[in-house]
């Protein structure tokens, strides 16, 4: 009898050793990073509302495994590890990779919410770009609501036109800024990692930069710069790839949820950017930083230079009927 009763202790044991193995194995587990540094506010905002919501919704059905940032993969080569199946989910600024899918600098060049560019149907016809050039599915485009601004080490001057005079000047860039640093006429320096530029102020290599709304407090640069440049333009758009491979192995449940958080995450990330623009004023403050405005006319006619050299650089890169229905969705003058 009791040598019975222990057999089947013994069943019920291995049975439920079981269960839990097939349910430990049907988690899925997505390896992810963000091409930022992980202590930038546009990371921490991915982290915050995307990361952290997943993990405590997910138990059990899907799960982010963290990596880290431009350790992983640089952040220019962070796109690429996603279509070869490196890593499963990657936060990127669209500017890293817009010249694998040129498509991406629209999203920068808008003056539109994201939600007026989804309704309109836009997003509907750059979403397949990035499944056919990168073999990745755009899950949320967030963060938004913050723009650029161009910071430097000496005071400009303004041109006859009453437009900031750069030539000369060496600033550094990326693609999400580079259209507008060469129609200023300065000299464009490329540094794609965010890191490095601290260490490229301090060396003298650069004179100046151009930096989203955000994060410039919490990469300690306010101490290195003098001067930011108003107003702002462009606006930021860091979209949320996953794997295409990944994604369709992945069950429904594990899919619904993940889209789930990502439509919460972007509109969180909208919030999360306003809070961290008020930051970032309060140390440019604190540290003395001077505004340097460009008012009326001159401010218009900065504004278009911005718009129209990078809506001339995504253009080249797309076929003309596309371009300008982009254009036409995308931005309103």
């Amino acid at each position: 009898m009791i040598a019975k009763m222990a057999t089947r202790m013994l069943s019920v044991v291995a049975v439920s050793l079981a269960l839990c193995g097939v349910s430990a194995a049907e988690e899925v587990v997505l390896k992810t990073q963000t091409a930022l540094p992980k202590n930038h506010d546009l990371s921490k905002s991915f982290i915050a509302s995307f990361v952290e919501p997943l993990n405590a919704q997910g138990k059990g059905i899907v799960r982010v495994d963290f990596l880290g940032g431009p350790e992983i993969n640089p952040p220019d080569k962070a796109a690429p590890a996603v279509q070869r199946g490196a890593i499963d989910l990657l936060h990127t600024p669209a500017a890293y990779h817009a010249g694998i899918v040129p498509q991406g600098a629209t999203m920068m060049a808008t003056n539109l919410g994201v939600d007026e560019y989804r309704a309109n149907g836009a997003f509907a016809q750059l979403a397949p770009n990035w499944e056919k050039k990168l073999n990745a599915k755009v899950l949320a485009i967030g963060e938004t609501s913050a723009q650029f601004y161009l910071y430097l080490v000496n005071k400009p001057k303004l041109g006859p036109d009453g437009v900031i005079d750069l030539k000369g000047v060496k600033i550094r860039t990326t693609g999400a800024y580079r259209p507008l640093i060469q129609a200023l006429g300065a000299t464009p320096v490329q540094i794609t990692n965010a890191g490095e530029v601290y260490t490229a102020l301090e060396r003298g290599l650069v004179e100046g930069f151009g930096w989203p709304t955000v994060g410039l407090a919490s990469q300690k640069l306010v101490k290195l710069i003098h001067y930011r440049v108003d107003p702002p333009f462009y606006h930021l758009a860091n979209v949320v790839l996953v794997n295409i491979d990944k994604w369709n192995s992945m069950p429904k449940p594990a899919q619904d949820l993940v889209i789930k958080v990502a439509a919460d995450y972007e509109k969180a990330s909208i919030d999360n950017m306003i809070r961290a623009a008020k930051v970032d004023e309060d140390a440019l403050k604190a540290a003395g930083v001077q505004i340097f405005a460009m008012k009326g006319e001159g401010a218009k006619k900065y504004l278009q230079i911005a718009y129209d050299a990078m809506w001339k650089r995504a253009s080249g890169r797309l076929d003309k009927d596309e371009a300008a229905m982009l254009r036409s969705k995308m931005y309103k003058n």
